[in-house]
């Protein structure tokens, strides 16, 4: 047992006042001389008896009641307690709001569940604690207030088909919590615990805020997901032209058979549905990718979505893409016809996937610039470096009469290198480079540059940047077989048409799509962004943009031009949402080493027994005052005059004394 106000028990000295007043008693009776008197002596031994014990009793009752009194004053606390009988306390609640927490749970939504716990941890608050709420997906909702104003705030939570870094934001609310000396520190944690929710390595912990994580039960089946769609023609794609998509699922969680006996059951249907219409079906098995082919698309924007039988969570089960159709573009070469360059545009123009006739919107210098300026008319031009170094000057001045502000310079020393995988529907692995120049900036580049490429060692291999009224595409190395393996590699045609198409001005924003609950950058001239719901958000452009569902947004605005401008963008849920096997408490205790771990659950009772770990006892107060008031009852009816009997007619129980005591 403990106290809240030790001081206060001095008040129980105060049982000594009926003790004193019980010993000062002073009988008062006036004696008579009556000798028929001596008949009822009986009758007054009786009596005196039953006023003895009368008064003994009585005298317990008030010091019992000056001690139930005394002991309420002080705040005794016995046991452990509830969990509203802590210390106070700044609470960290968070609650997980990412795509896996869309799964079911005894037949609810777990999402829905995690929200109810963290009502009942807002309840078991007291008045005197702070809260900070965090989701796992999204900005703080409340910093500092009382569990009544979090209450409002944890309402408006909403789950979003974005992945979870539940060791980031177990540290950024470590870190919101003030040190305060005064007052305990402790982090509630309402997740799923899903292993790869837990992929950043927290630092250290410097403080020693105790962590509990709600442990839910375990999928009670496998989840199946799509986790990765890929268009073969880019999200910019010439029309007249096959396309199609890449879809690759996925099947995950500790209740994965590992040889399945029912053959519909290892394979995943998949249906295609494009501009709101069905357009095609496939059936792979789990795991594995299947390519569907895409109708004839005319120029403009189209969307799509893929979409898998319902296995787990729902949010994965759909993967969402948009396509830019545009004519194809017409290209001006100027360099070796019989060059690689020069026979991958002919075979990309023979097969229909390049443009006839025209000055050419694109424009592809092949080393030599000396022969005037090319790209004259040239909405994109294409500079390959020569492969004699001599020539690299009369590059650079090329380079720079467009007004672009990079250069090539001779690199001596890059040896053997290889590429890093490019953002396209093709793969540069096993390419090598062995000749490479340096691209750098003479100064005036700009913020909108972007390396496209890059080799092993980190340099830019491919940049593009914008100079006066068109885009430029620099290369860091000729596209000569002595100069790398590329000319010679099946990615060699697949990259040319990414350079005319993909990466030129026919690419508009965006270039891929992105994993909802992680922030974009919108391009500079959006003014508005209409979420798949129909929402339409005011925005600035160039702003940074968290899209938490996932589905099709369309970014609208001026151009640079002055005429409207629109593209659209998909969002999709992370592929490490598909996998839900939650992490065990012991590698939780391995991940927050130097911080106390507790798990709590999976059911409501054993969460609350959990929480709020700096508890006090069980505060027994009110129990007793409620003694002391039946005690003021019992004390009033024993000190009530007249309470004895009335004289029957044998004489038993009459007066045989008269005056009185004190």
């Amino acid at each position: 047992m403990s106290f809240l106000y030790l001081s206060a028990l001095a008040l129980g000295l105060s049982v000594v006042v009926p003790l004193i007043l019980h010993l000062r008693r002073r009988q008062t009776d006036r004696r008579v001389s009556f000798p028929a008197l001596r008949y009822l002596s009986r009758a007054e031994d009786a009596r005196s008896r039953s006023l003895a014990a009368s008064d003994l009793l009585l005298l317990a009752v008030r010091i019992g009641l000056l001690i139930a009194l005394a002991l309420a004053a002080a705040g005794p606390l016995i046991g452990r307690g509830g969990a509203r009988d802590h210390e106070p306390t700044d609470l960290a609640l968070i609650v997980d709001n990412s795509a896996s927490v869309g799964r079911l749970d005894e037949n609810r939504i777990l999402f829905e569940s995690l929200v109810e716990l963290a009502r009942a941890a807002l309840a078991a608050a007291r008045p005197e604690d702070r809260v900070w709420l965090f989701p796992t997906v999204g900005e703080p909702l409340a910093a500092g207030v009382s569990a009544g104003q979090a209450a409002p705030a944890l309402g408006q939570l909403r789950p979003t088909d974005g992945a979870a870094d539940l060791a980031a934001v177990v540290a950024r609310a470590a870190a919101a919590l003030p040190a305060d000396g005064g007052r305990r520190r402790e982090i509630q944690l309402l997740s799923d615990l899903q292993a790869s929710a837990l992929r950043t390595v927290p630092a250290a912990a410097s403080d020693a805020a105790p962590l509990v994580a709600y442990a839910p039960r375990p999928p009670a089946e496998p989840n199946g997901a799509l986790v990765d769609v890929e268009l073969t023609g880019g999200t910019t794609a010439p029309s007249g032209t096959g396309h199609g998509v890449i879809v690759r699922s996925a099947r995950a969680g500790a209740a994965v058979p590992p040889d399945p006996a029912d053959d519909a059951a290892a394979e995943a249907d998949i249906r295609l549905e494009l501009d709101g219409r069905l357009a095609g079906a496939a059936r792979a098995p789990w795991g594995a990718s299947a390519i569907l082919g895409l109708p004839e698309l005319g120029p403009g924007l189209h969307e799509g979505r893929l979409e898998v039988d319902p296995a787990g969570a729902r949010a994965d089960d759909l993967r969402y893409f948009a396509i830019r159709v545009v004519p194809p573009p017409t290209v001006r070469f100027h360099g070796d016809a019989n060059g690689f360059v020069g026979l991958g545009i002919e075979t990309l123009r023979d097969g229909g996937r390049l443009g006839t006739g025209g000055n050419g919107a694109v424009a592809v210098v092949d080393g030599d610039v000396s022969d005037g300026a090319p790209w004259e008319g040239a909405e994109t031009v294409i500079f390959v470096p020569p492969a004699d170094p001599v020539d690299l000057a009369a590059f650079n001045q090329g380079l720079a009469s467009v007004g672009i502000a990079w250069q090539a310079r001779v690199d001596a020393g890059s040896g053997d290198l290889g590429l890093a995988e490019p953002e396209a529907a093709f793969s540069l692995s096993g390419v090598r480079v062995r000749q490479r120049y340096l691209l750098r900036t003479t100064g005036g580049g700009s913020a909108a540059d972007t390396a496209l490429l890059r080799t092993e060692d980190g340099e830019p291999w491919l940049v593009r940047t914008d100079s006066d009224d068109r885009m430029a595409l620099i290369l860091a190395s000729p596209l000569t077989a002595t100069a790398s393996d590329l000319p010679a590699h099946p990615a060699m045609v697949p990259f040319l048409e990414a350079l005319l198409v993909h990466w030129s001005h026919l690419a508009t924003w965006p270039f891929a799509d992105f994993g909802a609950g992680r922030p974009l950058t919108l391009p500079e001239w959006a003014s508005e962004v209409e979420s798949p719901d129909g929402t339409v958000r005011g925005v600035e452009g160039g702003a940074r943009f968290t899209p938490l569902g996932a589905g099709v947004y369309a970014v609208r605005g001026t151009g640079s031009d002055g005429a409207g401008a629109e593209t659209h963008f998909a969002a999709n849920v992370p592929e490490e949402e598909a996998d839900p096997t939650p992490m065990g408490r012991r590698e939780l205790e391995e991940l927050f080493a130097g911080r106390p771990v507790f798990t709590a659950g999976p059911d409501a009772s054993a969460w609350e027994d959990g929480i709020f770990r700096a508890r006090r006892g069980r505060d027994v107060a009110p129990w007793l005052i409620a003694l002391a008031l039946a005690l003021i009852g019992i004390e009033l009816y024993l000190a009530t005059p007249g309470r004895s009997r009335r004289p029957s007619a044998d004489g038993e129980g009459s007066e045989v004394t008269s005056g009185a005591s004190n």
